[in-house]
């Protein structure tokens, strides 16, 4: 795939990127982020050769020039808002060597983006009836309906379930340890008594029917190596022996959207729980719940709080520069 012409860099932006990017990764970011981040910095390096000007002398007024020139190019506030987390990044990356300089884009932002809001909320008494109901006949199954009551009772997202490891389940003191990261926060939650019990059956007898038959010859489609030390670490695995259960989380809700058309997607059973668990805990109780980083995560699914954030969304005047905030 050809990169797009806007982040085609000549080669002495290439030269000032290479050490970004170090600098990124060194930082712990994802090759995704890094590639995002490169690109939104070279966009903006390009636009100070255009311009005349050098990293070290642009000031607080040619970021805002900056965003006036990617609001005419089209550029969404939400777009503009990532180029300037980039820009910040390469300034912080300027700052290791030149502790002098200044970042004109530091605590700059476009304000007016509407925060998406927690929608499709089932109640809770649906979601358990949904767990008793799913069927356990086989080892799929058997798996499918642990994973849905951790879903259901401990909210987890879809990237948390890929984290688990059979070390994070505490069966003798009745509690699971959710790891955390970068979006979210680790924390240990308590196992309803019939999660320990489907828990225990899957650890000693279902999981180790999985591991055994990954190398059964079936005509379903395996992964090209499979990496088995790393498949008995893994809480969950698929039954090909694919280390990532995505494909099995959608075939998994595609069954339960056959019996269940309101049930769409593990996140709208974690909006479902948490907005549940604000009836019944304070708000900070459910932060630690849910892994929030910040408490206002949280508040956003105050169903009280969600018609007022709305009418304050909907009240929002279009980009002008009264809304740079600094």
């Amino acid at each position: 795939m050809n990169k797009r012409k806007e982040y085609n860099f000549g080669r002495e932006i290439q030269s000032r990127l290479k050490g970004f990017k170090s600098y990124l990764q060194e930082s712990g970011n994802s090759e995704n982020t890094i590639r995002q981040k490169s690109n939104y910095a070279g966009y903006f390096l390009t636009w100070l050769e255009a311009e005349n000007l050098t990293p070290e002398e642009t000031r607080y007024n040619d970021i805002l020039n900056f965003i006036d020139h990617c609001h005419l190019e089209g550029k969404s506030k939400r777009h503009i808002n990532r180029k300037l987390c980039s820009v910040r990044a390469y300034y912080e990356y300027l700052k290791e060597e030149n502790a002098g300089i200044t970042n004109p884009a530091a605590g700059l932002f476009l304000k007016g983006i509407g925060k998406k809001l927690p929608s499709g909320i089932v109640s809770f008494k649906r979601l358990e009836q949904l767990y008793h109901e799913c069927p356990a006949k086989d080892t799929r199954t058997k798996r499918n309906k642990v994973i849905l009551g951790l879903l259901v009772y401990q909210g987890v997202t879809t990237e948390e379930l890929k984290q688990l490891e059979v070390s994070h389940v505490k069966l003798k003191s009745g509690r699971i340890y959710i790891p955390g990261g970068r979006r979210r926060n680790g924390r240990t939650l308590e196992l309803k008594p019939k999660q320990i019990l489907e828990l225990h059956e899957y650890l000693n007898r279902i999981r180790p029917q999985i591991l055994s038959e990954i190398s059964v010859p079936k005509p379903a489609r395996k992964p090209n190596q499979i990496d088995m030390v790393k498949l008995r670490e893994q809480l969950f695995i698929s039954i090909n022996g694919s280390e990532n259960i995505k494909n099995s989380l959608l075939h998994m809700f595609r069954n339960i959207r056959k019996g269940n058309p309101d049930i769409l997607s593990p996140k709208q059973i974690r909006a479902s729980v948490i907005t549940y668990w604000l009836k019944e805990y304070n708000l900070r109780q459910v932060q630690y719940f849910a892994g929030h980083k910040y408490v206002s995560s949280t508040e956003r699914y105050q169903l009280n709080h969600l018609d007022n954030l709305q009418k304050r969304l909907e009240k929002l005047h279009p980009l002008n520069r009264d809304f740079y905030k600094k």
